[in-house]
């Protein structure tokens, strides 16, 4: 119960400095018995994604908003089934094609997936949201934070902008790239790898395998409780930290 009035409070949450006149609902449902990947193109607004053992189906529940009744027409929702792949598909209205730099529109979208699916989610704005997957997720975010909890598979994620919260994991972590925004990462079976952090400080801590940092440019890493190697940049802000 507490988890269903969660994801409803994500989709009716204000998303701050937009014009919140209109919005309608955009449901959708898509069988995935056999299935073995979702992927998700949810473009501009929030995002939760959970995973659950009991289904059999992927269930979309969504809010259009729009700052007028025209834009709230063009927002819609795709869901389909392409083999053993299911798309989803925010589809909202180019601003160079539609509409004056001021209007605003988004989908915020509330997913449930069988656990089992792997995950291929590419995000354009807007928090996002990832718990309770068994399978292997990769992320591709512009900018918001991204919050990944009890993933049952390997996570790889490239994000430009916003925090990177990332806990409970049973395989390894890969943050290929990351441009500013803090990252945290604990409690990883495998290993953490980041390959490129332009700004923003590292924490990581309870690793059971390596912790490897390729490319820092600016802020902090601190690490406890690596099981493996550890290798990051040589740089006196570096440090472990001391239980």
């Amino acid at each position: 119960m507490g988890m269903k009035l969660a994801a409803l409070a994500l989709i009716v949450a204000p998303v701050a400095g937009f014009a919140q006149n209109y919005d309608e609902p955009r449901n959708a449902t898509v069988p995935a018995s056999g299935a073995t990947l979702l992927r998700v193109d949810a473009r501009a607004g929030q995002l939760r994604i959970t995973g659950r053992t009991d289904l059999t189906e992927v269930r979309v529940r969504g809010t259009a908003r729009a700052s007028t009744r025209s834009l709230l027409a063009d927002i819609k929702v795709e869901a389909v089934r392409e083999g053993k792949e299911i798309h989803v598909r925010a589809v909202l209205p180019e601003h160079r094609d539609c509409c004056d730099w001021d209007d605003e529109a988004l989908l915020d979208l509330v997913i449930e997936t069988p656990a089992s699916l792997a995950l291929d989610v590419d995000d354009t704005s807007g928090d996002m949201t990832i718990e309770s997957v068994a399978a292997k997720t990769r992320i591709e975010d512009t900018s918001g934070d991204i919050r990944v909890r009890d993933a049952g598979g390997d996570v790889w994620i490239s994000d430009t902008s916003g925090g990177i919260d990332v806990r409970g994991v049973k395989g390894s972590v890969d943050v290929d790239e990351d441009s500013s925004g803090e990252i945290e990462v604990y409690d990883v079976t495998g290993s953490v790898h980041v390959g490129r952090d332009s700004s923003g400080s590292i924490d990581v801590s309870r690793v059971g395998g390596d912790f490897v940092v390729e490319h820092d440019g600016s802020g902090s890493i601190d690490y406890d409780g690596v099981k493996g190697k550890v290798d990051i940049p040589r740089k006196d802000h570096y440090h472990r930290r001391d239980r």
